[in-house]
């Protein structure tokens, strides 16, 4: 009686995480497919090039996934070596969105360049906004993925140094995955 108990106990434990183990395994191949293979991207120059200037979607400047601004975000869209930037209130699901809502806000178009220092990606940017020169730089420091918590819109991209006129804060570089 007491071995038939425990043979039992031990089959129901085997039976409980072999149910855990196939849980675990359906759940990473049901996720996202851009954000899973996001996570995989690595923050080397031809990765991040390729991931940035691969796309026409609006690639989001913010303190944090979740910041708010009272002024609106940036948002940046690269059409090769080239980003227009746009003043935005908020993170839509796409350009088109954004467009179809009448939120875009042009600011400027900047030439961007892509080099390494280090083991770092740095993105350099020269030209116009609003009518002034300007330039600024983003170093590349790893990779992110997460969800805005106001618009329940799963993001990814990478976490930045922004360096502009000496003045270097840290924010993140984002855009929306496809929910």
């Amino acid at each position: 009686m007491k071995k038939s108990r425990v043979l039992a106990t031990v089959f129901s434990l085997i039976a409980v995480m072999a149910i855990g183990l196939a849980g675990c395994s359906n759940s990473s191949k049901s996720g996202n497919n851009q954000q899973a293979s996001f996570k995989n991207q690595t923050t080397k120059k031809a990765d991040v090039k390729s991931t940035l200037t691969g796309t026409k979607q609006l690639w989001y400047v913010a303190g944090n996934v979740n910041a708010k601004s009272n002024s609106g975000l940036e948002a940046y869209r690269f059409d090769g070596n080239q980003a227009t930037v746009y003043n935005i209130d908020k993170l839509y699901k796409s350009y088109s969105a954004a467009k179809k809502a009448d939120a875009l806000h042009k600011a400027g178009t900047l030439k961007a360049t892509f080099t390494t220092k280090g083991s770092q990606t740095i993105v350099h940017f020269k030209g116009k906004l609003s009518g002034i020169p300007m330039t600024q730089t983003f170093t590349v420091k790893k990779t992110l993925t997460g969800t805005n918590k106001s618009t329940k819109l799963k993001v990814a991209g990478y976490h930045i140094n922004r360096d502009v006129d000496d003045d270097v804060t840290h924010a993140v570089l984002m855009k929306v995955t496809k929910n």
